[in-house]
């Protein structure tokens, strides 16, 4: 099946370009290191992150402490703050209002598979 245009740039842009979103919410979860990351972030959310990504995503949440990190058997594990639960937490509650504005502008009917 086609997926139309801006229904893939849509995707594009709340999936891969907003990686944090699922990242931190994986590690609401459990501790993890990138590589098992980003398996989990395909299993629960369908798509490939990338090899570098995770990489490149933990390191500027961990400098702005979202994130902290420690090493366990040679690994690097990393694990959401309670300023990193907060901030998935207010980025759940924005798409929450966006989509019930969406929804309430365009007269969609949520019960209609919404």
């Amino acid at each position: 099946m086609s997926v139309p245009s801006p229904l893939a740039r849509l995707m594009r842009k709340v999936g891969i370009e907003n990686l944090w979103l699922y990242v931190i919410a994986e590690l609401c979860r459990n501790d993890v290191y990138p590589y098992e990351l980003a398996k989990a972030i395909e299993r629960d959310f369908g798509f490939k992150p990338g090899k570098v990504l995770p990489y490149v995503v933990l390191s500027k949440l961990e400098a702005e402490g979202f994130v902290e990190s420690y090493v366990h058997e040679r690994r690097r594990y990393y694990r959401v703050t309670s300023k990193g639960k907060a901030l998935l937490r207010d980025g759940v509650m924005y798409l929450r209002n966006l989509s019930d504005k969406l929804t309430e502008v365009s007269s969609l009917d949520r019960s209609a598979n919404l």
